[in-house]
């Protein structure tokens, strides 16, 4: 499940979950319908509302984006006792200090001062350039 908040895809915050789902049934419509009332225009009467039922997610993980920022702010998180799984790329030992990655990277989000370069995962779009551009395959993705 993802939401976004901004004018367009480049100057939004948005956040992704994902886990597992309970379905939860009907009882609590009424509530969701008393927090968002702009829902009873969507569902104005028990028949069209007949199609709907209420779930949670109880475990899961998700990440937060911002991407108004430069470079980019992403964060991760996770909640009803799921395992943090670690995502995104990093630069191995096999590292030759070449620095062309950091030339690829759309938010220069690698720290190439020391060897091996280091990736800033907190500023990184996960996309891949420098995996794909490393001369020594000295950048391993995650997951």
């Amino acid at each position: 499940m993802t939401g976004m908040k901004g004018e367009d895809t480049m100057h939004c915050a948005a956040l992704s979950i994902r886990g597992k789902v309970r379905e939860l049934g009907s009882d609590l419509l009424p509530r969701l319908f008393e927090k968002n009332p702009y829902m009873n225009e969507i569902y104005p009467d028990a028949a069209s509302r007949s199609a709907l039922t209420v779930f949670v997610i109880y475990k899961g993980s998700g990440e937060r984006f911002d991407l108004s920022q430069k470079p980019i702010e992403r964060s991760s998180f996770t909640f009803g006792g799921a395992e943090e799984v670690q995502e995104g790329y990093f630069i191995t030992h096999a590292c030759i200090g070449c620095k062309i990655c950091y030339s690829k990277c759309p938010q220069k989000c690698i720290d190439i001062s020391s060897k091996p370069a280091v990736i800033h995962q907190e500023n990184c779009l996960h996309c891949g350039n420098c995996f794909e551009i490393c001369p020594a395959r000295a950048i391993m993705k995650r997951r």
